[in-house]
């Protein structure tokens, strides 16, 4: 259709164009739906905030499952590895857009939540040092434990959150890749937990060291951490495959050497050394985990497991990474039950009936969350042998 136009007259200023233009246009809606981000699946009736500023919000290629847009931010790697590729990942999905972190956490509520957490945190060591708790800790257990042992421990939190570098990069996946970074900064968040509080403790305790020398040697020369030290190196350095990285490091290895270490010693044994400071900070980190445990069961059970095309393969896969990563997690809190010779045995708190009960209750934990939704076989009274055999 060609339009005339005399006299200097344009568009809807002309009665006879505007005319013609209102002729054209068809009786019916030109554009039917009329939803936002209607192509997008939400995980409840309706979409909401997390789910709108989350997903499809970077250009994820429509050959990747679940993707919409049409290719990568840059076309090619050197060497010729493009931006996302299927092959970054032995898991397969239908969607790898459908992961949700079950909290709804974005950016801004994550900034929001570690504001908080830290402006509870100076009001608690302000009370702490005004009332002169620290004199009631056991010098060996202040001294020993929380300058050389726990300063060590820092150390396996930062590896596990560089393992993340790579994940962030690779993963298929908008929500994923959101998730993946938060659980990451949790984890270098712990590690300067840590150490927040050996500096807090040089302060108050004349010649408490606050360098990290001594710990960062019993991390990379020590025999308690050796295991955990050659664990976290290989899931950090020695594997490329994204999920697998996630997997073994938060369905396995925390879950069972982060949560011993955690809570049945740092935090259950704190308090009986007169220590009523370390637990503070652990249940800090005892809440990142509890997050990162909906995030992981999101990612791995939910949706991967349950996957209607890949479900059946996809938990082969990951029975197949538990029995390559188990021994080598048993392995390490082996290694680390050499850590109860160094402070004053208590009955019934540090025993080995004690230290047996512990062990028991954290692999009868992973057996239930973790190993049991993939039904993978585990024998947990053989693994809580393994580990008591480190005893000396």
């Amino acid at each position: 259709m060609s339009i005339e136009v005399n006299g200097g007259r344009r568009g809807l200023t002309d009665p006879e164009i505007a005319a013609v233009i209102m002729a054209a246009v068809p009786d019916k809606p030109l554009e039917t739906q009329r939803k936002m981000n209607y192509f997008m699946k939400p995980r409840g009736k309706r979409i909401n905030e997390y789910e709108v500023l989350c997903c499809y919000s970077q250009p994820t290629p429509d050959w990747i499952p679940g993707g919409l847009d049409w290719g990568d931010w840059t076309q090619k790697f050197h060497g010729g590895r493009p931006s996302w590729s299927n092959e970054s990942t032995e898991m397969r999905s239908s969607d790898w857009l459908a992961h949700r972190d079950p909290a709804f956490r974005w950016h801004a509520l994550y900034v929001k939540d570690k504001a908080e957490e830290w402006r509870y945190t100076d009001r608690f060591l302000k009370a702490y040092s005004a009332d002169g708790h620290v004199r009631s800790i056991d010098p060996v257990w202040r001294d020993e434990v929380l300058g050389d042992y726990l300063g060590a421990f820092g150390f396996y939190e930062y590896g596990l959150f560089n393992a993340h570098s790579s994940v962030v990069r690779d993963c298929l996946g908008d929500t994923l890749r959101m998730s993946s970074a938060m659980i990451g900064l949790d984890k270098v968040d712990n590690a300067q937990m840590i150490q927040a509080e050996r500096t807090f403790l040089s302060k108050l305790v004349p010649g408490f060291p606050e360098s990290t020398d001594i710990p960062k040697q019993e991390w990379t020369k020590g025999a308690i951490f050796k295991g955990a030290r050659e664990l976290v190196q290989d899931i950090w350095q020695a594997t490329y495959d994204w999920n697998e990285i996630l997997f073994s490091g938060h369905m396995i290895c925390d879950p069972i050497f982060g949560q011993f270490v955690r809570r049945e010693f740092f935090m259950r044994l704190s308090s009986y050394y007169g220590d009523n400071l370390t637990p503070f900070f652990i249940n800090q980190m005892q809440l990142y985990f509890s997050q990162t445990k909906g995030i992981t069961t999101d990612m791995f059970h939910t949706c991967l497991g349950a996957d209607v095309e890949f479900g059946d393969y996809n938990n082969r896969l990951m029975r197949a990474w538990a029995n390559k990563w188990l021994p080598r997690t048993v392995d390490a809190l082996k290694d680390f039950m050499a850590i109860y010779a160094t402070i004053p045995e208590i009955k019934g708190v540090s025993d080995k009936a004690a230290i047996e009960a512990a062990l028991v209750r954290v692999f009868a934990d992973w057996k239930r969350d973790f190993a049991d939704p993939i039904n993978f076989k585990v024998d947990t009274n053989a693994l809580v042998k393994t580990v008591l055999s480190g005893l000396k």
